[in-house]
Formats: structure tokens, C-alpha cells, sequence
């Protein structure tokens, strides 16, 4: 039997301010080399938020920029190890750094093995994948209203999309994460996995986003149509969008 040909990644991200926030807390990577991709969002109301979610996506690609996985490699270890060593740089530099004292970001991240994608997740940026006309959200939300959902509490609370949908019960910062999560899901041509932070998940619904994916062929022309979106129902928070398309 032939051996299947190697997949390919065609990716964009971009990321806003947006029209309510004084500076832009947001961070991404996307690296169609080492085919690493994140989005990291500082948490607001600590200091220095822009700096800790840039701390740790330049941790991560450091990481996958040095580690040359072994063929056979666990790819949830690796991952694990790369989540690990972004959290302690984060941890360095706060401890290091007074003005940094405190400071914690979300992270979100995704890399490809052989016909694999591996996802390091911490907070409330999310990722999902798009396969044919179904989207599903890959990552679980570390938030109040994510914890009570999972234990099937809450309901229809409207503090369900309000207060407790953005109180985080992980970050990479203060603490290590107490259980970040670490999954690897089977990928195949023609798949759209998009990685973004909450500044663009408050102002667009599940049916939007598999819309402007759908519509879109352009990796570019889909993330700056969610750019665009979020910007236009007020800006509430930054936004930043990565897509990657498996060719």
C-alpha cells in the first residue's frame, strides 16, 4: 500500500485592540515550520498582562524550536513538557521582574504530530475544529460557568453568560495550573482548526463562526472577517483569531 502524503498547513492570525481597552493584552504565534500555533490573552485587572501572555507564547516556540521530537515520540508528553517549561518562564519573570509581580495569562495552544493535533489548554481562549459543515469546540472553558456546566449546575442562570463566563479558575501565572488540559485529537485533509481569545468567542455564536469559516477559503480573509465582527459589536475586549487549514 502506498504511503499517504505528508499534510500540509496553510495558517493566518491577526489580533485588535479593539475600542474599549487601553492596550492590547493579546498575543499569538503561528509557525508553519515547526506547525506550532497559540493564542495567549493577559488577564485583565492584573499587571503586566501583555507581557505574561508574551512571556508564554515565546516560551512555547522556544520550546518547539529546540525540541526535535523522536519519530514514535509521545505527543501529549512533549506537549506537556513545552506547557510546563512556558508556565515556569512565566513564573521566572514575575518572580524576577517586580513589576510583574502577579501577572497571569490564558494559553491556548496547538501543535501537529504525524496526522495529529495535540492541544494545551489554560483559561478561557478556546479552539475549535471545523470538519466539513460540523464545528465543535475542543477546549473546555476554565471558568466558573464552565466548572458548573460540567457538573450540570447552573442552567439557564443568566450569570451563566455573564459574571461567571469570565472568572477564571486557571491561568498560567501566580500558580502553576492546577489541571490544565492536554488532548490530542486525529486530523485529515480539508480539517479548519481556529484558536482565539475571548475578545472574539463574547461576540459571535457557534453558527457564526462555522459560517465565516465555511464561506471563507482564505485563512486571512476568515480571520479578518472575525477581526472585523468583533470590532463591529463594540470592541468590548481585544480579539485575535489564528486558522490553520489542513492541505
Amino acid at each position: 500500500m502506498a504511503e499517504a502524503s505528508p499534510l500540509r498547513f496553510i495558517s493566518y492570525g491577526s489580533t485588535t485592540i479593539g475600542r474599549t481597552r487601553a492596550k492590547n493584552e493579546d498575543s499569538f504565534l503561528r509557525d508553519d515550520h515547526l506547525r506550532l500555533y497559540v493564542v495567549a490573552d493577559g488577564v485583565g485587572g492584573q499587571p503586566a498582562g501583555e507581557i505574561a501572555s508574551a512571556v508564554v507564547v515565546r516560551a512555547l516556540g522556544e520550546f518547539f524550536k529546540h525540541h526535535k521530537p523522536a519519530t514514535g515520540e509521545d505527543a501529549v508528553r512533549t506537549m506537556r513538557q513545552a506547557l510546563d517549561a512556558s508556565c515556569h518562564a512565566v513564573l521566572d519573570r514575575s518572580h524576577t521582574d517586580i513589576t510583574c509581580r502577579g501577572m497571569a495569562t490564558t494559553l491556548t495552544a496547538c501543535w501537529f504530530g504525524e496526522r495529529k493535533a495535540v492541544f494545551a489548554h489554560v483559561g478561557d481562549s478556546q479552539a475549535f475544529l471545523l470538519r466539513g459543515s460540523r464545528i465543535r469546540q475542543i477546549t473546555e472553558d476554565h471558568t466558573v460557568a464552565g466548572e458548573l456546566r460540567g457538573r450540570g449546575v447552573g442552567g439557564h442562570h443568566p450569570a451563566m453568560r455573564t459574571v461567571f463566563a469570565h472568572m477564571l479558575t486557571q491561568s498560567v501565572g501566580p500558580e502553576m495550573p492546577v489541571e490544565p488540559q492536554v488532548c490530542e485529537i486525529s486530523i485529515r485533509r480539508g480539517d479548519i482548526l481556529l484558536l482565539c481569545s475571548d475578545g472574539v468567542t463574547r461576540q459571535t455564536m457557534l453558527s457564526e463562526l462555522s459560517h465565516v469559516l465555511r464561506l471563507n477559503e482564505s485563512p486571512e480573509r476568515a480571520v479578518e472577517e472575525l477581526i472585523r465582527l468583533a470590532d463591529e459589536r463594540g470592541g468590548l475586549d481585544n480579539a485575535t483569531a489564528v486558522i490553520i487549514k489542513v492541505i
